[in-house]
């Protein structure tokens, strides 16, 4: 297994920390879950369209325009996931039952993730993270290669976790729920464990991948 090297900057896990000491091992406590995800899946789109539609009430830049769509569809596919793993808490699909489906939703799955993986090359992503650690005071001319290592040192051992789920298998599901619990960590260092800074998506995703591991006895990160 690929060990995790987060941020040199960002050595806590405070936000992992607070949720794993909720158990989802209780059924009200899981059908809460279920939905304040349920809930976000549908709203995160109505929000998007809202938006789309007050912005071109008055002028509208082509750079906000790409912006937008660029975010739609990173929340789009945030939502896809979701669908996805909410499915898979009633049962993983193995090999026997995709062979003649139109749709194989582990590998599905995985295209998913590999385009949330792919994100962190993306250079207003990395902007974004660079702009955290500014906010930070930890910024300045003469280190910025630093932190552009370290993103991309995250991403290469995330993505290398995705890409080792080549099998239908439990085995391979698990390393799918690994490389989404490391990116979802990832995202919760860079947002220095502030829950209130980071993406609802990111929160739900993390739980809810916590639960499919700890169901079907994946290793922890």
């Amino acid at each position: 297994m690929v060990k995790q090297n987060y941020l040199d900057i960002y050595p806590t896990r405070g936000i992992a920390q607070k949720l794993n000491a909720e158990s989802l091992d209780d059924e009200a406590a899981l059908n809460r879950l279920l939905a304040d995800v349920h809930n976000y899946i549908k709203t995160a789109e109505e929000d998007n369209v809202r938006f789309l539609k007050t912005e071109t009430q008055g002028k509208i830049t082509s750079k906000e325009t790409a912006t937008f769509f660029r975010g739609h569809e990173r929340t789009r596919n945030n939502r896809v996931i979701l669908q996805y793993l909410v499915a898979f808490l009633t049962k993983l699909p193995m090999q026997e039952d995709i062979e003649g489906k139109v749709v194989n939703p582990f590998e599905q799955l995985k295209s998913f993730i590999l385009y949330n993986v792919n994100l962190l090359k993306d250079p207003d992503v990395v902007s974004i993270i660079l702009a955290e650690h500014e906010r930070l005071g930890l910024l300045n001319e003469t280190n910025s290669w630093y932190y552009r290592g370290q993103i991309s040192k995250n991403y290469k051992q995330i993505l290398e976790v995705a890409e080792s789920a080549r099998t239908i298998t439990r085995e391979g599901y698990c390393k799918l729920f690994e490389a989404l619990q490391r990116y979802c960590l990832f995202w919760f260092s860079v947002r220095n464990e502030d829950i209130r800074r980071v993406r609802k998506s990111d929160i739900y995703i993390y739980q809810l991948t916590r639960l499919l591991m700890k169901r079907n006895g994946c290793p922890e990160c």
